[in-house]
Formats: structure tokens, C-alpha cells, sequence
């Protein structure tokens, strides 16, 4: 596993034991090596709940003309009751 993802064993071996946590970086890091999705290993290493990443996270490259009317409206509404629940 060390090999594979890059660290030292000795990295690894505080992994396993719980002595020692992955950063979030290297949560990632194995996550990749493995061909694995990096919220999934954020998920596993305890640093996201499962229901945190319930929704797709939809990267969208551009600006606000490749967005639909209404997605933006939707997202619009969105905010403003998320605002409103806040008062």
C-alpha cells in the first residue's frame, strides 16, 4: 500500500495502528491510488459523514451564461429561503 500511494510504510503503519490519522491530503492521495473517489476516502478516514456527500458535488466549468434560467432561479430561491430560515 505505502509503495502504491507513495508514503513511507512507517506512514502506513500509524494508519492502520490509529496512532496516527491521514490528512485530508493524503486521504485523497490513496483514495487516487486506488481508483477511488477522494470524497469517498474522506468519507472512510472520518473526515465527512456519509450524508454530507448525499448530493453529487456538479462541477460546472464557465460562467453564469452556460447556466440554465432555471437553475439559476433555483438556486436563487435556494439562498434565499436558506437566508430566511437563518433570521
Amino acid at each position: 500500500m505505502a509503495r502504491r500511494v507513495g508514503v513511507p510504510e512507517s506512514k502506513v503503519s500509524y494508519w492502520k495502528s490509529g496512532a496516527r490519522m491521514p490528512s485530508i491530503a493524503e486521504c485523497i492521495q490513496v483514495a487516487r491510488a486506488f481508483g477511488r473517489p477522494p470524497l469517498e476516502g474522506l468519507v472512510g478516514a472520518g473526515y465527512l459523514e456519509p450524508d454530507e456527500i448525499a448530493d453529487q458535488v456538479v462541477l460546472r466549468p464557465g460562467g453564469l451564461s452556460d447556466v440554465s434560467d432555471v437553475e439559476l432561479a433555483d438556486e436563487l430561491l435556494r439562498r434565499t429561503l436558506a437566508r430566511d430560515a437563518l433570521q
